[in-house]
């Protein structure tokens, strides 16, 4: 009788995951001692970008098999393709961050 009114109601888990696909280019890549962060942005040539952890992303190259962190196929001017969702933050609860869940290498685009 404790496990059933512990469980609740088992056919309600909660909303799925939702995740955003953004495409373009890492234009920084930084290993650090705690884990490796990009810097990505739409253009190839821009010498800044937003800052993503990628030190936890599931990562594959184009659509192959995905493999476990870290990731291995990045590069300065890399294109590739994110995942990203909304996450709580665990420090500030109910704020909300970016978090980087999969990442893609993807072929040069063809000219």
């Amino acid at each position: 009788m404790l496990v059933s009114a512990c469980a609740g109601d088992t056919d309600s888990t909660g909303p799925d995951l939702d995740v955003e696909r953004r495409a373009g280019y890492a234009v920084i890549v930084e290993d650090r001692p705690d884990g490796v962060s990009i810097g990505f942005a739409t253009d190839r040539d821009a010498p800044s970008g937003v800052e993503f952890d990628v030190t936890e992303s599931v990562w594959r190259i184009e659509d192959g098999p995905w493999i476990e962190p870290p990731v291995a196929c990045l590069g300065k001017g890399q294109r590739i393709e994110l995942g990203i969702s909304q996450v709580e933050n665990e420090q500030r609860p109910g704020l909300l961050k970016e978090r980087v869940v999969w990442i893609a290498c993807l072929a040069p685009e063809e000219s």
